[in-house]
């Protein structure tokens, strides 16, 4: 089945016996055999060339001479749109990065701890650590701040 978008040769790269062969579909007397496929794949578009056969090259697959293109596609596929989502996802983040920022370190200044803006902000403990130092050592602070403040209200001036 050769996809109808190919604009340019077709050819089948095919694994067996820890060797690749690398046929074309349009000119089947044009193959190419090698041990690495990236190297066999660069000889074989250089002997199409060498045929008159230029454009993109379409490869479809096989193991052991089976059909495996259609599994590959499909993997490629999602593995393309992860990378794509991701890459998307790392834009967004670097464009909200600066209001982050900028909240972590006000609640840092209101002496927010770091597990109480991870739950507030939805951020990693780490990073709100990086604002208002160790969560261990703010919960001791904070306990002391209190204590002092409650130890003043009872005593009268």
């Amino acid at each position: 089945m050769v996809e109808a978008e190919a604009s340019g040769p077709v050819s089948i790269a095919n694994l067996a016996r820890d060797q690749w062969t690398v046929q074309s579909v349009d000119r089947p007397a044009v193959v190419t055999a090698g041990l690495w496929l990236d190297e066999a794949i660069a000889e074989h578009r250089e002997e199409l060339a060498a045929e008159g056969l230029s454009g993109p090259l379409t490869l479809r697959y096989q193991l052991d001479g089976r059909d495996v293109d259609g599994e590959i596609r499909r993997v490629r596929s999602v593995v393309e749109e992860l990378h794509e989502r991701y890459r998307r996802i790392k834009s967004a983040d670097t464009l909200a990065r600066p209001e982050r920022y900028a909240l972590l370190e006000r609640l840092s200044a209101a002496r927010v701890m770091p597990s109480e803006m991870a739950l507030m902000v939805g951020v990693d403990v780490q990073l709100a650590e990086r604002f208002a130092g160790d969560d261990e050592e703010a919960r001791i602070a904070r306990t002391l701040l209190h204590s002092m403040t409650s130890d003043h209200r009872g005593v009268d001036a």
